[in-house]
């Protein structure tokens, strides 16, 4: 038998900070995650899968309006007219509670409930699958632990959305350990929740296929849905199929050999080529930085609006509307004699020596008393979107780093060193 195991679709997820950008794609990037489930559809009627599963978080916000709902049901009867069911979890951006304008799915389309875990069996194909929705969005008891035993002679497959202990920085919903999936005697367990794909074991097979789109700039490079095929033997292998419509790509050009803005500007138009070509066709929204210590620094720093301006006209002239600059970061260093700065027994001397220290450890900035408390204060829907809110040791380096960009061009046009 095959099937294909999807997650986080997150259909007609809102466009959060695109309006601050002129001149974005907003036709394309609204409708990245309609094409991107089109595309699963797609490949599940080609391969002429038994069954689907969707393994939480369908829709972004729940259910405000009939639109999606509705896109979501003709999708699902181009699945019933090819005899194909599904299997759907509800997680914690479409929890039961969150489902204010709900229609009727096609018959084809089983809804786990919410209230405790269910099986829905198939004895044609030997399949039984088990699982259970989320009830509210905030669900923080161990979901996994009351699942049913397997079913004797059957393939068992557990569909679950969780965050599984100590392997994801995502929201802590409906927490388990690999020990208790690992245990459950399974063949394969379907997960959704974290947005990277992630395969965890292979005896049984444990795997977050990710989300199928990328919905801001965090979430970068290929997105995918997986297609298992179980042979009559019961072997496992899985086919990853690349679903994102609208990738969004990180690139960092090291600008240490350039001695001007020029010079850093013809080495981005060789990388913008070259990212034009991987995008296979696809519009690219893409996150530049330029670092390194180089004679270029001053005049980058001097005008970053310019700069950021300069490279979306660059882009513009190497993508034919295919790139779309999201971000542009100058990360540079001027060339100073750095020992010295560090030697000297001034306030300068004194913050660089603080900066250099956190920078050798920036987890020990995180762990600060204050630090620390004011993160536990954050509400959880500050850490997520297109710019979250983390107080993590990868916030503060990024922080710190900027931090003594600005402090060391400042020195340098200042004062000769």
């Amino acid at each position: 038998m095959k099937f294909i195991h999807c997650a986080d679709v997150h259909l007609d997820t809102p466009l959060q900070g695109l309006a601050q950008y002129p001149g974005a794609p907003a036709s394309e990037i609204r409708n990245a995650t309609r094409r991107a489930f089109e595309k699963v559809l797609d490949t599940a009627l080609t391969e002429k899968v038994d069954f689907f599963i969707i393994a939480g978080d369908l829709y972004d916000t729940g259910l405000k309006s009939f639109e999606s709902a509705l896109f979501f049901n003709k999708q699902m009867t181009r699945l019933k007219d090819a005899g194909i069911d599904v299997y759907l979890i509800y997680g914690n951006h479409d929890a039961a509670s969150k489902l204010i304008k709900q229609l009727r799915p096609p018959r084809n389309v089983h809804i786990f409930r919410a209230s405790e875990p269910q099986t829905f069996s198939n004895e044609a194909l030997r399949v039984a699958i088990h699982g259970q929705s989320f009830a509210t969005p905030e669900i923080t008891e161990d979901l996994a632990t009351n699942y049913p035993q397997p079913v004797s002679g059957f393939f068992n497959i557990g569909v679950l959305h969780t965050n599984l202990t100590g392997i994801s920085e995502h929201a802590n919903y409906a927490p388990c350990s690999f020990e208790t999936l690992k245990n459950k005697g399974y063949q394969y367990w379907a997960l959704g929740h974290v947005h990277n794909r992630q395969i965890l074991c292979t005896d049984p097979y444990i795997v977050y296929p990710g989300n199928i789109q990328g919905r801001h700039g965090k979430e970068q490079g290929e997105k995918s849905c997986e297609l298992v095929t179980v042979s009559e033997t019961g072997t496992i292998s899985i086919e990853t199929i690349s679903t994102s419509v609208v990738p969004w790509v990180e690139e960092e050009i090291d600008a240490s050999a350039c001695q001007t803005a020029d010079d850093v500007y013809e080495a981005l138009r060789t990388r913008l080529e070259a990212l034009l070509l991987r995008s296979k066709d696809r519009v690219a929204a893409v996150r530049l930085r330029i670092s390194g210590t180089t004679n270029a620094h001053a005049e980058l720093s001097r005008d970053l609006e310019q700069v950021r301006n300069e490279v979306i006209s660059l882009a513009n002239e190497c993508g034919n509307g295919q790139l779309w600059v999201e971000r542009v970061q100058v990360a540079t260093l001027p060339h100073l004699n750095r020992d010295e700065l560090f030697r000297r027994d001034d306030p300068i001397g004194e913050v660089l020596r603080i900066i250099a220290t956190f920078r050798q450890d920036p987890a020990s900035l995180a762990s600060v008393a204050a630090i620390a408390e004011l993160q536990n204060k954050l509400p959880n829907e500050l850490g997520e979107g297109p710019q979250p809110l983390k107080l993590d040791a990868l916030t503060l380096s990024t922080a710190i780093e900027e931090a003594e960009g600005v402090l060391l061009s400042r020195i340098s046009a200042m004062e000769p060193l």
